[in-house]
């Protein structure tokens, strides 16, 4: 049953307040506990009386709320990275292709998430370890797609990839893209890569950016996989990024393990649209 409602959003957009205070004026009908994260553009604002400490912002929650585009979404869903709860996002970005639901229609869908009718699906959740002389560095969840890229390098790079300890492919270009099926329609799409359903979550897509070899072609790869990628250059400003919003410094040699996480995701789903209306609508198709 859900009593306790997260609400997260962008730290400096201060547009979604009207948003937020809406969204709260119909929780609180709703007689559901709220809890909000303390950023600065809650100060001053009513709404304050609601900001919690971020280990009970994550932890109480029995339904999370996104106001915001795409990227407030992958922020919010790696907080809540192995938590099963739910996460309901209402668009106020672009294109949205994971929040759904629009600012002035989601009222009577989220009414029905609170009386537990609503349709969530799980979304595969990717690991990027990096080693630095054999030993693990750190490492981090991604939902959408993590990069290995030079920075403001204008000459390229070289990487060396193997999968399942079997040597695959090194070749010279600007970087790497390691998505899953969720981060096909992003960074993945623009170098060339293929839009892969969400609901395919045993695999996921590796798409060479701008390689120097026109045999380089974007490859897809079972999730179980044991897939390495090994930096074989020295040089500064080469950079790791995680769905395009952490960036881990790298440096030559170092070697990054992608493998499948076992903190999935859940999504709930508008339930008059499906994967294919949201890719005409977002994508422009006739």
């Amino acid at each position: 049953m859900i009593r306790t409602v997260s609400i997260n959003m962008r730290p400096d957009d201060t547009s979604c307040m009207p948003h937020l205070r809406n969204l709260i004026s119909f929780l609180e009908k709703e007689k559901m506990r709220i809890l909000l994260p303390d950023y600065d553009i809650i100060r001053g604002d009513e709404s304050r009386r609601y900001a919690v400490p971020d280990e009970e912002f994550v932890r109480s929650a029995d339904l999370i709320i996104v106001i915001g585009g795409d990227g407030t979404f992958l922020r919010t869903a790696r907080l809540f990275c192995g938590t099963g709860k739910p996460i309901f996002g209402i668009n106020k970005g672009r294109l949205g292709f994971l929040t759904e639901f629009g600012p002035d229609e989601y009222t009577p869908f989220l009414k029905q998430v609170i009386r537990g009718n609503y349709t969530a699906v799980e979304r595969l959740v990717l690991e990027a370890a990096l080693y630095r002389n054999r030993q693990e560095v750190t490492s981090r969840c991604f939902l959408n797609d993590t990069v290995v890229h030079k920075g403001s390098f204008t000459r390229p790079i070289r990487l060396e990839m193997k999968i399942d300890g079997n040597f695959l492919s090194s070749y010279t270009g600007d970087g790497l893209i390691i998505s899953t099926p969720t981060g096909s329609t992003a960074y993945s799409l623009s170098a060339g890569g293929p839009i892969i359903t969400p609901s395919e979550a045993s695999i996921f897509l590796l798409s060479p950016i701008c390689p120097h070899s026109l045999a380089m072609r974007p490859m897809i790869i079972p999730a179980s996989s044991d897939f390495r990628v090994r930096v074989i250059m020295d040089g500064a400003n080469l950079l790791l990024t995680i769905d395009g919003q952490e960036v881990i410094e790298l440096e030559g040699n170092d070697e990054i393990v992608i493998r499948q996480s076992n903190k999935n995701i859940s999504l709930i789903t508008h339930p008059e649209k499906n994967y294919y209306a949201i890719l005409r609508e977002k994508l422009g198709w006739g």
